[in-house]
């Protein structure tokens, strides 16, 4: 079977809208058409898709696409991040846990030790 694909569909509908449109306007005032451009515009954002369009090509720009498209996803990441960059902090040394001790910095300071 041939079915006409979305596209085509669209282009067909989009085309309808510009003839009518034109139609519209060479019959219309200015202060109408100004109106019906308006209304025209809006429902032509309405039917379509919100899309990100990316003005650079930086990484910078680049991670802002990605982050506008998936935030739940790079929150998870950056979690899972801290995360794993916590559980690989350097472990506390017992020595000098001990030296950090109170009454063993006073003899430090005191020369005794």
């Amino acid at each position: 079977m041939n079915t006409p694909s979305p596209h085509d569909n669209d282009a067909a509908r989009d085309e309808a809208l510009k003839g009518r449109l034109k139609h519209t306007l060479a019959q219309s005032t200015n202060e109408d058409s100004d109106a019906l451009q308006a209304r025209v515009l809006a429902q032509w954002r309405q039917s379509r898709p919100q899309q990100v369009v990316v003005t650079s090509n930086g990484p910078l720009a680049s991670l802002q696409a990605a982050w506008r498209q998936h935030p739940v996803l790079w929150t998870g990441a950056l979690v899972a991040l801290v995360m794993a960059l916590w559980m690989l902090r350097p472990a506390q040394d017992p020595a000098l846990e001990e030296l950090m001790q109170p009454d063993v910095l006073m003899l430090i300071s005191n020369g005794e030790l």
